[in-house]
């Protein structure tokens, strides 16, 4: 048995939710406060028996803020529990939450289920019956709306059951079981719909055999392995009665012998006459008690076990080690403490927010990887920012986060990937998601954490876009967000796959060479003309219907392409200039890139062939400045990734580094203006004045390509 799936529904960012786990190491990727933490602390309330989460703990933010008025609305937590097996199935807990008859659509429809073993367990966090009643039994919008807003925290409560079969995340199943809100419908709690809110149940029962751990990232261990039920102690209190007798009845003798030579110690007996002496002068003779002091250590084991302790074995004390060192350990003792309870409990998980939390790379990449092998009796759900964690994590134990409007949204990378792996790109020998799971190492695996990406062909494009959108732009492309991904290649199609509606809701700009051919050009050749064409007729037959994807083709490549403007020209002026010795040599390249097209072609192609594209790519980004001209595929490209990411703020920016690269002279006014401007509408009339006098800046370029993508 394990925890297949969870929905979530109006908790925080989490409107409406649901995670997709498997068996062993499962793992939630998301930029900062995408609902990584929420999700987490949504699976303790329902399971972990030691997060005591109830209305006196409750706070109005853990309701959506897309409810806007939270009051009435009801938080739902739901668990769904695949493959019970037979052995499972004896434990009582199991029958109590498998339905008695499954629902086939529900299944098909939502759960994708193949085998008919599973459970299902929710907790819903409502209104009390009386307040749900007045709501039900309210006579107009008005007086509906009138009894909600006297409703308060205290009026909730906390109602688990079992075996519901109910998409709670279908807006739907969500009216007919609370209601309709904005037509003031509340439904009647004496007519509840029992198949799908399910049968009520002590959750008490539930966590005596499903055991849930959470490891916090900013956990203090050393403070943790102190304290009287550490893992240590807990694993002790399950062997304790495996303990042989004679090695209890020996400690028990020894305890009473150290108490005895404890007790007989002068000075310690003497404290007891003291006493007793104090007492006659107080109270007499005959009213005082007469006292001792001895030792009294307890001679059960289960005493002795809150002594015991973990060390390093060249070390006096744990607090020696290093923070890095504490989280291995202690991550370890709750392994082994999960070892010896899978005996006793039906299901483990372990919650681990950020493991790579003070610990190494190489030592992240181990023990993530060993973590995937305990799918046996412990199920691991993890937080991470680490891409070294990504390169090794199993693309189809992903849940990938994003937010929007300070709403989670939570998409898996692999939902029908190896169908179309094997429909459209015809990939027969293995399933694109396991080529893409190794395909994915550090580098490459930033795409699941980027808001948009750049897959871009060779080396040439992966060097010297970012440097020329920082010099003309004044932003970097991780402040936009984007993730720039060189494929190494032109295979786009098996990484640009994972962007689809079913899949990352991410903006995937593809930016390729279609290799035109030049009329006289030597270096020109006819095929790979032909080559482009034919990738171009593909990625558009692939890709063209999908919102998530677009192509970007360079004319022809993008050292010639970027070379067709006078002002990048000077650039490469001066690295011939610095590349070549002789001034012949120097003057015939340098007249070349103006003298015909045909003549800069080949000129910048052998000058980069020569150099070797990588470093022609680095000494062209040491030298371009805010003068550069991106060519308009480029610039396209950028505006398709970073559509969904560029606010207001990064827009004005990118304004005022832009005119700040002109003379003071030529643009006194529209600086004052900039110096004064005070809201957004002052602003937007900025930005139109300097567009309209400065059509050919990259930022107007830039604003114009996006205005014409938006349609604003």
């Amino acid at each position: 048995m394990y925890l297949k799936y969870i929905q979530i529904v109006n908790y925080k960012t989490l409107k409406s939710s649901i995670f997709k786990f498997e068996k062993g190491a499962n793992t939630i990727i998301g930029e900062n406060d995408s609902g990584k933490s929420n999700a987490m602390t949504a699976i303790r309330i329902l399971l972990d028996n030691t997060f005591f989460y109830n209305v006196k703990r409750m706070k109005e933010s853990d309701f959506s803020n897309s409810l806007g008025d939270w009051r009435g609305h009801w938080i739902i937590v739901s668990a769904f529990f695949d493959e019970i097996t037979e052995e499972d199935k004896t434990n009582e807990i199991c029958s109590e939450i498998i339905p008695e008859k499954e629902d086939k659509e529900f299944l098909k429809s939502y759960i994708r289920c193949e085998n008919n073993n599973f459970g299902t367990l929710t907790l819903f966090i409502r209104p009390i019956k009386k307040i749900r009643s007045n709501l039900h039994n309210a006579k107009n919008k008005e007086e509906f709306e009138k009894i909600r807003a006297g409703i308060s925290l205290t009026d909730y409560e906390f109602y688990y059951t079992s075996r519901s079969q109910a998409d709670f995340t279908d807006i739907n199943v969500y009216n007919e079981i609370v209601g309709d809100f904005d037509k003031g419908i509340y439904a009647d709690p004496e007519n509840a719909n029992s198949e799908l809110l399910g049968c009520k149940i002590d959750i008490m029962n539930i966590w005596q055999h499903i055991s849930l751990v959470f490891i916090d990232a900013l956990r203090d261990v050393e403070s943790e392995l102190r304290k009287p039920r550490n893992p240590i102690r807990r694993v002790f209190d399950i062997i304790q009665n495996d303990v042989e007798k004679e090695s209890k009845d020996s400690i028990t003798d020894k305890i009473h012998e150290l108490n005895s030579i404890i007790s007989s110690i002068p000075q310690i007996s003497n404290i007891g006459k003291e006493v007793n002496s104090k007492l006659h002068e107080i109270v007499g003779l005959v009213y005082s008690p007469e006292v001792l002091v001895e030792s009294k250590l307890k001679e059960d084991i289960d005493s002795l076990a809150k002594y015991l302790s973990v060390s390093p074995a060249e070390q006096k004390d744990v607090d020696l080690l290093g923070l890095g060192h504490l989280n291995i350990l202690y991550i370890a003792l709750k392994l082994v403490e999960f070892e010896y309870n899978r005996n006793h409990e039906i299901l483990n998980i372990m919650i681990i927010e950020e493991p790579e939390a003070h610990i190494h790379t190489h030592i992240q990449k181990t023990l993530f990887d060993n973590l995937k092998v305990l799918k046996d009796y412990t199920q691991v759900i993890m937080t991470t920012h680490s891409n070294q964690l990504s390169e090794v994590s199993d693309i189809t134990k992903v849940n990938v986060l994003k937010i929007n409007d300070n709403i989670t949204e939570v998409m898996s990378p692999c939902v029908g990937l190896d169908d179309f792996g094997e429909k459209e790109l015809e990939q027969k020998d293995l399933p694109l998601s396991l080529c893409l799971k190794r395909y994915l190492d550090a580098k490459r695996s930033v795409l699941l954490f980027s808001k948009g990406v750049l897959l871009v062909e060779g080396d040439g494009e992966e060097i010297l876009l970012p440097a020329l959108v920082k010099n003309i732009f004044g932003v970097s492309i991780d402040e936009l967000g984007i993730g720039l991904i060189n494929v190494g290649s032109v295979g786009f199609e098996n990484i640009a796959s994972i962007f689809a509606p079913e899949r990352l809701k991410r903006h995937c700009a593809i930016i390729t060479d279609l290799d035109a051919v030049v009329s006289g050009a030597e270096k020109s050749k006819e095929n790979a003309a032909t080559l482009g064409k034919t990738r171009q007729d593909k990625l558009n037959r692939l890709f063209s219907d999908n919102p998530w994807v677009e192509m970007f083709y360079a004319p022809h490549t993008f050292e010639v392409d970027f070379a067709a403007y006078e002002e990048n020209q000077e650039y490469i002026k001066d690295i011939i200039n610095s590349h070549y010795k002789k001034e012949g040599t120097k003057e015939k390249h340098i007249t070349a890139l103006t003298e015909s097209e045909a003549k800069r072609y080949d000129t910048v192609l052998t000058l980069a062939k020569g150099i070797g594209k990588g470093w022609y790519a680095t000494l062209l980004a040491s030298k371009a400045d805010c003068r550069a001209i991106l060519p308009p595929y480029i610039l396209k490209a950028i505006v398709f990734a970073s559509q969904s990411i560029i606010n207001d703020n990064i827009i004005w920016k990118m304004l005022c580094y832009s005119i700040d690269g002109y003379p003071d002279e030529e643009t006194k006014e529209i600086k004052e203006k900039v110096k004064n401007a005070c809201d957004s509408e002052e602003k937007i009339t900025i930005i139109n004045d300097f567009i309209g006098n400065y059509p050919d800046d990259m930022f107007s370029q830039f604003m114009l390509s996006r205005r014409e993508l938006l349609n604003e």
